[in-house]
């Protein structure tokens, strides 16, 4: 096995930062103990059985997290342009009510939460124009409605 990193001219062992990943934590006690010929310790062997829970766990945490930041951000771009129509297309439409579902705005590029007030299909794929009904940074993600041909 390859042992030494070209550029270091070392002995070489890499995992990620551990700020990032819990994982990461463990990953390096266990390099660190295999660098220095050490059984690697007892608290580190004692959680790995459980780790991928925490791993799963974290990462949803973190999807959550990221999700929400995200839609204050889209939220505040948008949020003194509530009433405006903009392009976009139904990227997602919800099985069991089928007037729901989510459109991406071709510009700016936002992802959000649309609803057909009539309780008509939404047309998954297809590009239509959508109207802004709602933007509040504080409290709401935003929402869109389709724009109703004359």
């Amino acid at each position: 096995p390859i042992t030494t990193h070209s550029a270091v001219a070392a002995p070489y062992a890499h995992c990620t930062a551990p700020l990032r990943r819990l994982v990461d934590r463990y990953v390096s006690e266990i390099c660190l103990a295999a660098t220095v010929g050490e059984p690697v310790p007892e608290w580190v062997s004692a959680a790995l059985d459980a780790l991928p829970a925490r791993m799963a766990e974290g990462s949803r945490r973190a999807g959550t997290v990221e999700r929400e930041c995200l839609d204050i951000v889209e939220a505040a771009l948008l949020k003194d342009r509530v009433g405006e129509v903009f392009d976009g297309c139904v990227v997602e439409v919800e099985e069991r009510r089928p007037a729901v579902g989510t459109v991406q705005l071709e510009s700016p590029a936002i992802i959000g939460r649309i609803e057909n007030t009539d309780g008509e299909r939404l047309p998954l794929g297809e590009r239509i124009r959508v109207r802004l009904t709602q933007s509040d940074p504080g409290s709401a993600k935003v929402r869109f409605e389709p724009v109703r041909s004359p």
